[in-house]
């Protein structure tokens, strides 16, 4: 009873600090101010991953250092064994033979029988089929444009490599306090607020959208409500961003079209303007959202790909909504992308 009262009394101080810290951030994502938090924090960041990848990078160059001895080493000493092999000696050719595990390529036996196929058959015979198919399932259009970058500084993660179990003491302690912090800390404030921002949007917009009828006021209130829902879903994820050039963003009437990778780049584009959603139907949880954004606004357009019919109409609703003030700059992000600038992956029309 004691351990329980004190966890007890332990939370119930931790509560009100809490609750204190996401009132904060909430009030500031309603008034589209920062106290610069994120921007410090990432500063730290920055500097702990230059410390540790200098003190990996000592910590490689001993090793380097010290395994090329051994290797001089077992040299040295195979040359030492070698002059006194009598078969060396004797011209003799002595053949080194490396036992590799590989899989050949094999066809399936012929099966007449059960008891032929439980005698025949082994499960090495589907290894390689099984391979086939993880590659053609893995290799798709999309992946095959991203290519693992090698980051320019350590990021807190890479102890998980067999290379890195242990640099020092001092880097152990940093990774454990960081893992402590970033998922004992940081991961319940972040769900949390996307909680907060998923429960927000869908209470204003059924607001909004009961309670208001079509004018400029509720359109200036349906645009309020979005800027705020995205900040505070933006803030779960601890996203600094930075927009440039904010006087050529699309306007009432207008079209922005936008590279697309995730779900997250609508999140990052609604922070500072309200758009016009165009995509596929959905269902499951992006089809709640998709039907709590409509109750706000009937400017968004959602259709299904197979049909023939929603194609025609899509084009009809964008061509309406193209130079009319009243409605949402329309967003659109094309089936294909261009990733990183290198690679460009061509869709459907």
């Amino acid at each position: 009873m004691e351990a329980r009262e004190l966890v007890l009394a332990l939370l119930s101080l931790a509560f009100l600090p809490v609750l204190l810290i996401i009132i904060l951030i909430l009030v500031l994502a309603f008034m589209g101010k920062s106290l610069g938090t994120r921007e410090a924090y990432m500063r730290l960041l920055l500097r702990i991953f230059d410390y540790g990848k200098q003190r990996i990078q000592k910590a490689e160059k001993k090793r380097t250092e010290r395994e090329k001895e051994e290797l001089e080493d077992m040299e040295e000493e195979e040359d030492h064994n070698e002059s006194n092999d009598p078969q060396e000696n004797g011209g003799l050719q002595v053949i080194e033979r490396v036992s590799m595990l590989s899989i050949e390529e094999k066809k399936l036996p012929k099966v007449f029988s059960l008891s032929s196929l439980t005698k025949q058959f082994t499960l090495m015979d589907a290894c390689e089929l099984l391979n086939c198919g993880m590659e053609a399932i893995i290799e798709d259009e999309v992946t095959k444009c991203f290519a693992a970058e090698e980051l320019p500084s350590w990021n807190l993660l890479t102890r998980t490599n067999a290379n890195y179990h242990y640099i020092s003491l001092r880097l152990s302690v940093m990774w454990f306090t960081g893992f402590f912090i970033r998922y004992f800390i940081l991961l319940p404030f972040r769900v949390t607020l996307a909680v907060i921002g998923t429960l927000w949007l869908l209470l204003s917009t059924a607001v909004v959208g009961h309670f208001f009828e079509d004018g400029s006021f509720k359109r200036q209130l349906n645009d309020y409500v979005s800027l705020t829902c995205y900040r505070i879903l933006s803030r779960s994820f601890s996203a600094i961003i930075t927009y440039h050039d904010t006087e050529n963003q699309a306007k009432a009437g207008g079209i922005c079209v936008a590279n697309h990778t995730s779900p997250i780049d609508i999140v990052i584009l609604s922070c500072n303007n309200t758009y016009a959603m165009v995509g596929q139907s959905q269902g499951g949880f992006f089809g709640l959202m998709q039907r709590a954004m409509s109750r706000a606004s009937d400017s968004h357009i959602w259709f299904e790909r197979t049909e023939a019919k929603d194609r025609g109409a899509v084009l009809d609703r964008m061509r309406k909504n193209v130079g009319d003030d009243t409605k949402l700059p329309i967003l659109i992000f094309p089936e294909g992308g261009c990733f990183r600038y290198k690679t460009h992956s061509r869709g459907q029309r």
